[in-house]
């Protein structure tokens, strides 16, 4: 049996027939975000709408976290993907080797892990602006940078000091390498 798709324009208000993944924007839009790839920001999509189902079923755990079970074969079956490429993408998503936007904690004896879905939010923070002390003013700023820059000139001028021990090493290219024994 096969399938076949016809493909028709949406018209007035049918764009909303259909329910959809949601995706965090930022997951696209923000440079901390840049290094996750688009298969990693998919599967959290499908976390998160995993999660309302957990909401829905009461699946809180003693600290009234919400968690979801989802298997490596179902991301595989979800992403169309094989076994390595979803495992990367769970450890992209990962706190301990990925970005932090899940957790996942074993229950063992061959069961699915426990995933945590963890909400995020960025907070941009300025530049440090340059620490002075009490006394530290632009005037000083330059009066040190003048007297480094003396120490440097002072040091250049010095006569250099002659190395101890070195010895000539020929340059050798593969035309004249010759076959030496090997130190012990």
């Amino acid at each position: 049996m096969s399938i076949r798709a016809t493909f028709h324009y949406f018209q007035g208000m049918e764009c909303d027939m259909y329910s959809f993944y949601r995706i965090p924007k930022l997951l696209f839009t923000s440079e901390y975000f840049k290094n996750l790839s688009c298969e990693a920001k998919v599967l959290y999509g499908l976390m998160l709408d995993r999660m309302s189902l957990s909401i829905k079923n009461r699946w809180f755990d003693e600290e009234d976290r919400a968690y979801i079970f989802f298997s490596v074969e179902e991301i595989m079956e979800m992403l169309n993907c094989g076994r390595n490429k979803a495992v990367n993408c769970l450890k992209e998503l990962d706190q301990e080797k990925g970005i932090g936007l899940i957790e996942k904690r074993r229950i063992g004896l061959g069961k699915t892990n426990v995933i945590y879905v963890k909400n995020f939010s960025l907070t941009e923070y300025p530049d440090e602006p340059a620490i002075f002390d009490s006394e530290e003013t632009p005037e000083n700023v330059a009066e040190r940078k003048e007297n480094t820059e003396a120490e440097i000139e002072e040091y250049a001028e010095r006569e250099p000091e002659k190395p101890v021990n070195t010895q000539k090493f020929e340059k050798q290219t593969s035309g004249s390498l010759k076959n030496k024994l090997q130190e012990v």
